[in-house]
Order: structure tokens, then C-alpha cells, then sequence
């Protein structure tokens, strides 16, 4: 089996290679070989979204650097993230939606209010954070409680450092139910834009047997589980690699209408020559 495993030289080339194109580069955090390999993925979703004909601004530079936020730990803005912004056409009217690429962020479950997850990464309506100083989590205390309503939610990434193996495999359907299950089992129209389906993100290479329960479970749930993200990442995410993904349909959004530009009729008298 090959090693799921890479050098964190490689990774900080990778990350700033990506964070340069965008006019910023890493705040020195976590060396940690899966840190890195968080941030990458993080990146390859931000590449996806670009290639679906986003526009992309980064948020919340800290001292000029992108700080990815690497835990569940910390408030949210305290880091860097992603605001992506689609303009479309329906009806020859022109609409625009916005959302964000969050790194570590809390969500409510998709069935019961008061229960909470932290996928990995997350895209979420805009501006939709909601901050609880008398939530039951930090009661008793001067802090607050940062999280994303369930329904505020488009998708989801889990990303693991290791070879795939069945229970891993499993173990993302669960999280999957929780989050994203309920609100897609239901009548599925087509509304723009597309998402990226909830995906789950590996490093290593699978066997026969792992490969066959992808298949098996990305049929069954429409998710993406994608392999060997350490030499096929920059393929799966690129312009032509985006095709290969599930996609889901956005939901619970609503579209800002886009004013045509106004035209205002000079006369002749108003001409400066």
C-alpha cells in the first residue's frame, strides 16, 4: 500500500503557491503533517467553487497572512476564509448569491437543534454565523458560542490523512445523516448554483475493496469519496477534474436581483465641446 504520507516542504510550497495567486501567503501555524495536508484540501474546495465561475476575495487577512483555522478551537474571527460570490442568469434577469469557505466550523444538526458538529471544512450562506452568549454550552461562563444553523448550510468536506479503509469509509455516512441527509432526501429541482456534494477527502490509495464500498456509497448517498489526494488533487480539482464530482443544488438561499445598470441621456447642450 503506498504511503498516505508527505513532506511538509512539499505542502508549504503547495499552500503558498495557491495563497500567492490570491496576493497573501500561510501565517505560520501547526506543522503537523495533516495540518498541512487540511489546508491543501481547504484549497482544492476554494478551486473548485473557481472553477464553477465564482468570484473569490479573502476575508479577514490577519498582519497580511491567511490564517487557516486548524481546530474546532478559537472564534471565527480570529481567521482567514474565503467569500464566493456567482452571478447567473434566470429568466433574463441577472442574480447573484453569495457564500463562504469556512475552515473548522461549528453546525447544528439537521435533526435535532441543539446537538453540534465541526466538519472539517464547510460552505455556508453568507454572513451566517450566529454568535449565542447564553447557549447552554457556555453557560456559566464569559465566553460565547460561534455555529451555523443547520439550514444555513450547502456542504461539507472531511478530510483524513490516511489510507482508506471500510469503517473510515462508514464512519463518513454518519456524519453525512446528520448534517446534509434530511435536507436532501427531499424534492430534489434543480437550483442554482452547484455545490460541491459532501465530500470526504483521503490521502492515500484504496485496494479493491475500499474502491468498491466508494462506488457503492457514492451511488447510494451522492457524496464524493476521493482517494489519493496527494498525487491526483490538482486533477481532481481542476477545470476539467470539477466534471468528474457530484454535485448538489444550492438550498435555502436567497438570490440578491442584480440592477441593470442605468443609462443617463446627456443632451447637447450638456456636451463640453
Amino acid at each position: 500500500m503506498a504511503n498516505p504520507f508527505k513532506s511538509v516542504e512539499d505542502f508549504e510550497k503547495d499552500i503558498n503557491s495557491f495563497l500567492r495567486i490570491h496576493k497573501t501567503y500561510i501565517n505560520e501555524q501547526g506543522r503537523r503533517i495533516s495540518d498541512y495536508f487540511e489546508m491543501n484540501c481547504y484549497n482544492y474546495v476554494v478551486k473548485y467553487y473557481e472553477h464553477q465561475g465564482f468570484t473569490l476575495s479573502i476575508e479577514n487577512l490577519k498582519a497580511g497572512k491567511f490564517k487557516y483555522k486548524l481546530s474546532p478551537g478559537g472564534y471565527p474571527e480570529n481567521f482567514s476564509y474565503f467569500r464566493i460570490v456567482l452571478q447567473y442568469r434566470e429568466e433574463e434577469k441577472l442574480y447573484e448569491v453569495n457564500f463562504e469557505i469556512h475552515h473548522n466550523l461549528t453546525v447544528q444538526s439537521g435533526f435535532q437543534r441543539d446537538i453540534y458538529l465541526t466538519p472539517d471544512i464547510a460552505v455556508i450562506n453568507a454572513n451566517a454565523i450566529v454568535e449565542d452568549h447564553d447557549h447552554y454550552i457556555v453557560e456559566h461562563s464569559k465566553k460565547k458560542f460561534c455555529y451555523v444553523q443547520n439550514h444555513d448550510l450547502q456542504t461539507f468536506c472531511e478530510v483524513k490523512q490516511f489510507n482508506p479503509f471500510p469503517e473510515l469509509l462508514f464512519n463518513f455516512t454518519g456524519m453525512y445523516a446528520e448534517l446534509k441527509m434530511s435536507a436532501l432526501n427531499g424534492d430534489q429541482h434543480y437550483k442554482p448554483p452547484k455545490h460541491l456534494a459532501p465530500s470526504l477527502m483521503l490521502s492515500g490509495k484504496g485496494n479493491r475493496h475500499t474502491q468498491r464500498i466508494k462506488e457503492s456509497l457514492e451511488k447510494r448517498h451522492f457524496v464524493n469519496i476521493i482517494f489519493d489526494l496527494f498525487d491526483t488533487g490538482s486533477i481532481t480539482f481542476s477545470d476539467y477534474g470539477k466534471n468528474e464530482l457530484y454535485f448538489i443544488s444550492s438550498q435555502n438561499t436567497t438570490p440578491n436581483l442584480v440592477e441593470p445598470q442605468k443609462l443617463f441621456l446627456v443632451s447637447e447642450d450638456d456636451l463640453p465641446f
